[in-house]
């Protein structure tokens, strides 16, 4: 009976497979409004964030290039997918928003959001 190496190889792969998916678990921004790397023509009053899963977004903060950054809030106290809250008014330039979050999975991630301001400030 010959053994073919190329069967066993699903087999022997199978276990870092499993170990990246688990990474993949982890709570990641989905959607955000304003988008990822958009340029608006005027300010945006709301940032939502939508989650894979839920998550319990520990820190929300906004910059604008050169700037201190400023904590966005109040957070929500439970787990959530989806994230609504007022900005303040922004005038025209480039924006970051870093957050943190705990997932379901219990691991800590976080990330940054960015998009352009290109008109006047919002009323």
């Amino acid at each position: 009976m010959t053994i073919r190496p190329a069967l066993f190889a699903p087999l022997l792969l199978a276990p870092f497979l499993l170990a990246t998916g688990a990474a993949w678990g982890h709570a990641h921004v989905k959607t955000s409004a304003p988008a990822d790397k958009s340029t608006l023509a005027a300010a945006p009053t709301r940032l939502a964030i939508t989650f894979n899963e839920p998550a319990l977004v520990t820190v929300l903060t906004l910059q604008q290039d050169g700037a201190t950054p400023a904590p966005l809030g109040p957070l929500p106290k439970e787990p959530a997918r989806d994230l609504a809250l007022p900005l303040p008014a922004l005038a025209a330039g480039h924006y970051t928003v870093k957050w943190r979050a705990l997932g379901d999975d219990g691991h800590v991630t976080s990330g940054a959001l960015q998009f352009t301001v290109a008109g006047s400030k919002s009323p």
